[in-house]
């Protein structure tokens, strides 16, 4: 914990939040249940810790969770999103709408907790398909995505 105290200090020295996200790298899972995610944030009890949800991480296989189930158990504790879609098996980093992801729950869940957190669209693996010649497609192609995304949790239809 020496390193949330630390954390914490330079929080409070500059006056912001820090977002603790789901971690999992060969055999370290950490945040991956919203029991767990929940426990860590108990853990560090700092107004100056918060949580950021990896949308696509909580969709995988294995988790035995759904980035809707998280939003709702995060709660107001939820300040910060990294949204892409995937197929629930790679974290493939795709746009929203291309793979598997049920945005539509996702969004029910964060209309009803009042989400008014930070949306970061995750989608490098999308563009690795595009070149310098074609990149403003990809551009156009996450901002009609984003925009559907915004659209829905507004309840304004398509």
């Amino acid at each position: 914990m020496k390193i949330s105290t630390e954390i914490e200090g330079i929080s409070m020295h500059v006056g912001e939040e820090r977002a603790i996200e789901y971690i999992a790298k060969a055999g370290f899972d950490a945040c991956a249940t919203p029991d767990d995610f929940n426990a860590h944030l108990d853990a560090v009890s700092s107004e100056y810790f918060v949580a950021c949800l990896d949308i696509g991480h909580a969709e995988m296989r294995g988790s035995n969770t759904t980035a809707a189930e998280m939003i709702r158990a995060l709660g107001n504790r939820l300040q910060a999103l990294h949204i892409h879609d995937n197929d629930k098996h790679y974290d493939l980093h795709q746009i929203p709408f291309s793979c598997s992801i049920d945005f539509e729950a996702v969004i029910k869940a964060l209309r009803e907790i009042g989400y008014s957190g930070e949306l970061t669209m995750e989608a490098c693996d999308y563009f690795k398909a595009f070149n310098k010649d074609n990149v403003y497609d990809g551009v156009v192609d996450l901002a009609r995505a984003a925009r559907k995304l915004a659209d829905m949790y507004d309840g304004r239809p398509e």
